[in-house]
Protein backbone atom coordinates (compact mmCIF):
# COMPACT_ATOMS: atom_id res chain seq x y z
CA UNK A 1 0.00 0.00 0.00
CA UNK A 2 1.65 3.17 -1.05
CA UNK A 3 0.58 6.48 0.54
CA UNK A 4 1.97 8.89 -2.57
CA UNK A 5 2.52 9.17 -5.89
CA UNK A 6 6.42 8.52 -6.91
CA UNK A 7 7.09 5.99 -9.18
CA UNK A 8 7.27 2.37 -7.79
CA UNK A 9 11.26 2.68 -9.47
CA UNK A 10 11.85 5.65 -7.23
CA UNK A 11 10.73 4.26 -3.96
CA UNK A 12 13.02 1.06 -4.92
CA UNK A 13 15.69 3.44 -5.51
CA UNK A 14 16.20 5.44 -2.15
CA UNK A 15 14.75 2.36 -0.35
CA UNK A 16 17.93 0.52 -1.54
CA UNK A 17 19.77 3.54 -0.39
CA UNK A 18 18.51 3.22 2.95
CA UNK A 19 19.11 -0.29 3.39
CA UNK A 20 22.91 0.16 2.40
CA UNK A 21 23.15 2.33 5.14
CA UNK A 22 23.49 -0.11 7.17
CA UNK A 23 26.99 -0.97 6.06
CA UNK A 24 28.00 2.78 5.48
CA UNK A 25 27.70 5.89 3.36
CA UNK A 26 29.03 4.06 -0.08
CA UNK A 27 25.78 2.87 -1.05
CA UNK A 28 23.68 5.85 -0.53
CA UNK A 29 26.17 7.97 -2.40
CA UNK A 30 26.30 5.74 -5.42
CA UNK A 31 22.72 6.49 -5.40
CA UNK A 32 22.88 10.02 -4.80
CA UNK A 33 25.52 10.57 -7.55
CA UNK A 34 23.21 8.66 -10.13
CA UNK A 35 19.78 10.15 -9.44
CA UNK A 36 20.96 13.44 -7.85
CA UNK A 37 19.80 15.69 -10.95
CA UNK A 38 16.99 12.93 -12.52
CA UNK A 39 14.61 11.85 -9.26
CA UNK A 40 14.78 15.01 -6.45
CA UNK A 41 12.91 12.76 -4.34
CA UNK A 42 15.29 9.53 -4.50
CA UNK A 43 18.00 12.16 -4.41
CA UNK A 44 17.03 13.41 -1.22
CA UNK A 45 16.51 10.01 0.45
CA UNK A 46 20.09 8.80 -0.94
CA UNK A 47 21.44 12.28 0.72
CA UNK A 48 19.33 11.31 4.09
CA UNK A 49 20.13 7.78 3.81
CA UNK A 50 24.39 8.71 3.00
CA UNK A 51 24.45 11.29 6.13
CA UNK A 52 23.24 8.77 8.14
CA UNK A 53 25.79 6.35 6.56
CA UNK A 54 28.57 8.61 7.35
CA UNK A 55 27.62 8.95 11.03
CA UNK A 56 27.63 4.88 11.55
CA UNK A 57 31.06 4.90 9.65
CA UNK A 58 32.56 8.00 12.31
CA UNK A 59 30.90 5.95 15.52
CA UNK A 60 32.30 2.77 14.44
CA UNK A 61 35.39 3.94 13.49
CA UNK A 62 35.44 5.42 17.39
CA UNK A 63 34.42 2.76 18.64
CA UNK A 64 37.09 0.41 16.70
CA UNK A 65 39.71 3.33 18.21
CA UNK A 66 38.79 2.42 21.56
CA UNK A 67 39.09 -1.26 21.54
CA UNK A 68 42.51 -0.72 20.00
CA UNK A 69 44.39 1.68 21.69
CA UNK A 70 43.31 1.58 25.25
CA UNK A 71 43.55 -2.20 26.53
CA UNK A 72 41.92 -1.66 29.76
CA UNK A 73 38.87 -0.68 28.43
CA UNK A 74 38.69 -2.21 25.17
CA UNK A 75 35.26 -4.06 25.91
CA UNK A 76 33.74 -0.66 25.96
CA UNK A 77 34.58 -0.34 21.96
CA UNK A 78 33.44 -3.77 21.34
CA UNK A 79 29.66 -2.77 23.16
CA UNK A 80 30.18 0.72 21.43
CA UNK A 81 30.54 -1.42 17.90
CA UNK A 82 27.62 -3.62 18.60
CA UNK A 83 25.52 -1.01 19.44
CA UNK A 84 26.31 1.13 16.67
CA UNK A 85 25.56 -1.76 14.54
CA UNK A 86 21.91 -2.95 16.27
CA UNK A 87 21.11 0.65 16.13
CA UNK A 88 21.67 1.28 12.45
CA UNK A 89 19.99 -1.88 11.48
CA UNK A 90 17.39 -0.80 13.30
CA UNK A 91 16.88 2.95 11.91
CA UNK A 92 17.39 1.58 8.46
CA UNK A 93 15.22 -1.10 8.18
CA UNK A 94 12.69 1.63 9.39
CA UNK A 95 13.56 4.05 6.92
CA UNK A 96 13.47 1.30 4.48
CA UNK A 97 9.69 0.24 5.48
CA UNK A 98 8.85 3.79 5.01
CA UNK A 99 10.32 4.52 1.94
CA UNK A 100 8.61 1.65 -0.03
CA UNK A 101 5.48 3.20 1.16
CA UNK A 102 6.17 6.25 -0.24
CA UNK A 103 6.88 8.12 3.06
CA UNK A 104 9.65 10.12 3.54
CA UNK A 105 12.02 9.03 6.28
CA UNK A 106 14.28 10.68 8.61
CA UNK A 107 16.75 9.75 11.05
CA UNK A 108 17.40 11.07 14.95
CA UNK A 109 21.33 12.08 14.26
CA UNK A 110 23.25 12.26 10.99
CA UNK A 111 26.29 14.14 10.02
CA UNK A 112 25.56 16.70 6.99
CA UNK A 113 28.16 15.44 4.14
CA UNK A 114 25.49 15.90 1.43
CA UNK A 115 22.73 18.58 0.78
CA UNK A 116 19.47 16.72 0.97
CA UNK A 117 17.84 19.62 -0.74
Amino acid sequence: MTYSTYDEHDTAVASLAHLGAIVGPLIPLGVWLARRRDDPWAAGQAAAATNFGMLVLVVFALGTAVRLFVPLVAFVGTLAQLAVLAVAVVLCVQAFRAVRRGLPATYPYDIKVVRTA
